[in-house]
């Protein structure tokens, strides 16, 4: 048990994973100013990872990259697993068999951590956007909040700023839970928004993926919150799987305790109390998807006896999420929206419904995740707003395989056009298009290989789109 960062200082402590995202970037500085004997190791090279090298340079920190060593697995104290590390690498299974504690960021950050009032939030998709509604409804009750986890922003990197009244906002991915099942993760509230077809690539099966999402409350008490979606089909089984009290949220139909919609009417209703919040007209993000994160982080706010002229407040002031149908811009009356992190065909196929009556030029392409695509197929063919589509080309990406071959079943094969540069394809979206519609970059397909991540796609369509001339 590791009890204050004094407890690391001469450690000998491999880091597997430096990346991009800022996670392992975290870690390796907050080892360092702990005293503790680094070795970061990376299977990207030098190149690669310059921008999280640049930020480490004035600290003690070795590095092997471009390759990773046995021994590096066996002459030390512990190991640092970043969440993009298979559970399964093989490194990781000699630490295991010369008895190397193997630890993750979240490992570290709850052992350190003083606060236990944790709100942690789960799901396929919306994680994000939940997770950031919620830091903006404490934040607007003015209550002493922090956010952080997996949105770029390293837990450790924020654990001085906690003082055991703080309230810690985690988004929290399956990788992650999976990295501290040890540790008997239990937040103070839950909250699972949804769970979709995803990471097929990194699980054996949906039902193991199912099994990750759900550890969210595996460790809860019947005195912690869980909540949960009453619309989507494997959660709603929750009920019937555990004995834990649960609010939940739904967009068509009236639950209680939580929150729902009715005569386009947001309401809240626990026992005896019952409150109408907000209006639809009230809301600043559009599609049924964001409606169900609006509902989820307004039960949180309730349960959490924030007032609900606050959260109406917040929720009329929330400013949206980057990445996330993110509007750019305007050129020529064209309307650019960038929905980057839409690595699902469930995910883009929302944010489509997000934009009715609207002519819509689509970009769709990437690597594949081992996700199915016909039913993507046959919605986009019936989908009479999408107008083109562009199909992003690269070596790699096997999803864009995948979702050509769906398509041309269903739609017109002149409709799609097929590219392997970002900046050609919106100049040929911008022909396609006239005043009033809509492109929309939505991908369907994870981003590896013609970008570094999905953050590096988005980066790189707004840089395009506000150069227009």
């Amino acid at each position: 048990m590791i009890k204050s960062p004094e407890d690391l200082k001469n450690k000998r402590i491999t880091v597997m994973g430096l990346g991009l995202n800022k996670g392992g970037l975290g870690v390796a500085r907050f080892l360092a100013k702990a005293g503790a004997k680094i070795l970061v190791t990376d299977l990207k090279t030098e190149e690669e990872l310059e921008p999280s090298l640049e930020k480490l340079k004035s600290l003690d920190v070795k590095y092997i990259l471009g390759r990773h060593r046995e021994e590096d697995f066996i002459n030390t104290d512990m190991v640092i697993q970043n969440p993009a590390v298979p559970h399964n690498s093989k490194y990781l299974k000699i630490a295991r068999k010369h008895k190397i504690p193997i630890k993750t960021d979240l490992d570290l950050f709850f052992q350190l951590c003083p606060s236990k009032n944790i709100i942690a939030v789960a799901g396929t998709k919306g994680k994000s956007t939940v997770s950031q509604l919620i830091y903006h409804i404490f934040k607007e009750a003015q209550k002493d909040t922090i956010l952080a986890g997996n949105i770029c922003i390293s837990v450790l990197d924020i654990l001085e700023k906690i003082n055991p009244q703080t309230w810690l906002i985690l988004e929290i991915s399956t990788w992650q839970m999976e990295g501290i099942k040890d540790y008997k993760f239990r937040p103070q509230t839950a909250v699972l928004i949804n769970v979709l077809p995803d990471h097929l690539d990194r699980y054996p099966n949906y039902k193991e993926y199912i099994r990750s999402e759900k550890l969210i409350f595996k460790h809860q008490s019947p005195n912690d919150n869980l909540i949960v979606n009453y619309d989507n089909e494997e959660t709603i089984k929750i009920k019937e799987e555990t004995g834990l009290p649960i609010y939940w949220f739904s967009a068509k139909k009236k639950t209680k305790p939580g929150c729902y919609l009715k005569n386009n009417e947001l309401i809240f209703q626990s026992g005896e109390f019952k409150m109408t919040f907000a209006k639809i007209s009230d809301l600043p993000l559009p599609g049924l998807h964001n409606l169900e994160n609006i509902l989820a982080a307004s039960t949180v706010g309730f349960i959490h006896n924030i007032p609900g002229e606050i959260i109406l407040k917040a929720l009329k002031n929330f400013p949206g999420v980057p990445y996330r149908l993110e509007f750019i811009g305007e050129f020529r009356r064209i309307k650019f929206y960038n929905d980057t992190c839409a690595t699902t065909p469930e995910a883009t196929l929302a944010a489509l419904e997000s934009f009715p009556g609207q002519a819509i030029i689509l970009f769709l392409g990437g690597k594949d995740k081992k996700l199915n695509y016909e039913n993507f197929g046959i919605a986009i063919g019936q989908n009479k707003k999408v107008k083109k589509i562009i199909l992003l080309q690269h070596p790699d990406y096997d999803a864009s395989l995948k979702i050509f071959s769906a398509l041309k079943k269903h739609l017109d094969p002149e409709k799609i056009i097929q590219t392997s540069n970002l900046k050609i394809g919106i100049e040929i979206a911008l022909q396609q298009a006239k005043a009033n519609d809509l492109i929309l970059l939505s991908p369907a397909a994870a981003s590896f290989g013609m970008f570094k991540n999905e953050f590096d796609r988005g980066d790189q369509f707004n840089k395009i789109v506000k150069n227009l001339k």
